[in-house]
């Protein structure tokens, strides 16, 4: 996998060049992400006017709008608007329904960072070409190549800043499927069953076909999700060979934890964010990130959030009329968290580069502002949920207690005759 690392987007990147010089950045170098209340028009070169300071830069609309006037960006276009051949709707549909089936635990194994995965399963509309998932896959591509373009345009500047030859170009093929992996074969077959959930083969197909298109649309090479069998292998190989922490991976995991703890919706604790990490991670990586070790008491909220899920996921799978109705109803509170909420994003994300890499800047360890907030949330529910969950178990091993030593007896009079 070594010349993956040497690969990437070419038909993305070139797309965005063209796109830069049509419509330049007001900055000169990468969009940025204004207001969240800022009008969200995108200019298109035939009107001849500027855009105004208020305005976004949507990338995805200035493709669309330009398409047939330039060949590069025509041929882009031809590409993510033609529906591959090996491409069954009702199946990624049913892989949309697994997102919400088990919307719980894959939130949690994503560290509840799944913007682009609520995007794209918000309804088979929104991916199918013109939606508004199809749009955002689309312009996380175009952003890809603005962070390359950017990342190789400092390297060039100074060569320390960024070694291609030993870390590849950024954002490389392998990156990419590394990343649509994590979303999909490293939540079926590790986050999902480390907290208790294992999908139905028939669903994990699904999944993996739902990320296999959603990885054509990114510009991520498709081999490797051809099959639940070489999305898994490719998982492992991974897995088994990319994993090495530095310096820079604890400051970010440090940042991750600390810019997700009493947050809304969940107000998870720092302490209960870092056991999730280790229940799902395990402890040797999480001490190679450096994070914290949490007492047993969070270790415990951790296993009651999986009793929680596993209860939730199995009952309502298992009843379809309470399925149709689960899935329904996370879909609008997914969408109303993420984009509509008032700590939300308050409107569709264009996925523009929010924070632009800069020779004089370094990823440096943060403390998050508090919100100033309160909530046990989520840590009341999970401690809910063992109280409830050991009650359980304790009345079944009581009772089949009970039933082993009435069968025992009865065996003991029936020999004793």
């Amino acid at each position: 996998m070594q010349p993956m690392k040497h690969t990437f987007d070419v038909l993305g990147e070139q797309a965005f060049k063209r796109l830069n010089e049509i419509s330049p950045p007001a900055d000169a170098t990468l969009p940025r992400k204004l207001s969240r209340h800022s009008s969200t028009a995108a200019s298109k070169v035939s009107s001849g006017s500027e855009p105004s300071p208020e305005s976004k830069r949507d990338l995805y609309a200035l493709l669309r709008d330009n398409a047939e006037r330039d060949k590069t960006l025509s041929e882009l276009w031809s590409e993510v608007t033609t529906v591959p051949s090996w491409v069954d709707w009702d199946q990624i549909a049913r892989g949309q329904d697994c997102f919400y089936r088990y919307g719980g635990p894959i939130l949690t194994g994503l560290a509840f960072q799944s913007l682009l995965g609520g995007m794209c399963t918000q309804s088979l509309s929104s991916i199918q070409p013109g939606g508004a998932g199809h749009a955002s896959s689309i312009r996380v591509r175009l952003l890809h190549a603005a962070v390359r373009q950017r990342i190789m345009k400092l390297a060039a500047q100074r060569p320390s800043y960024y070694d291609v030859e030993a870390w590849g170009i950024p954002i490389n093929d392998l990156d990419c499927i590394a990343t649509i992996g994590t979303f999909s074969a490293t939540l079926i077959w590790l986050s999902l069953p480390r907290q208790g959930i294992w999908m139905k083969r028939q669903e994990l197909r699904d999944y993996i076909a739902l990320w296999r298109y959603i990885a054509y649309l990114t510009g991520t090479p498709t081999e490797p999700f051809e099959t639940p069998k070489k999305a898994r292998a490719v998982m492992e190989v991974l897995l088994f060979h990319e994993i090495q922490p530095t310096e820079t991976s604890k400051i970010l995991a440090n940042n991750v934890i600390k810019s997700l703890a009493a947050q809304p919706p969940a107000f998870a604790s720092e302490s209960f964010l870092e056991v999730n990490s280790r229940f799902l991670n395990g402890n040797e990586l999480c001490d190679a990130l450096g994070l914290g070790r949490p007492s047993l008491y969070y270790w415990a909220l951790a296993a009651g959030q999986c009793f929680f899920f596993m209860f939730i996921c199995y009952t309502y799978r298992s009843i379809p009329y309470l399925d149709r109705r689960k899935i329904a109803a996370l879909r609008k509170i997914f969408w109303k968290v993420i984009v509509e909420n008032e700590t939300g994003l308050g409107e569709e994300t264009t996925f523009d580069f929010k924070y632009i890499p800069d020779l004089s800047k370094r990823t440096e360890r943060e403390e998050a502002p508090t919100t100033g907030i309160m909530v046990k949330g989520i840590e009341r529910r999970n401690l809910q949920a063992l109280v409830v969950g050991c009650g359980l178990l304790s009345l079944v091993g009581y009772l089949a207690l009970r039933v082993t030593v009435a069968v025992g007896e009865r065996a003991a009079t029936a020999w004793s005759f």
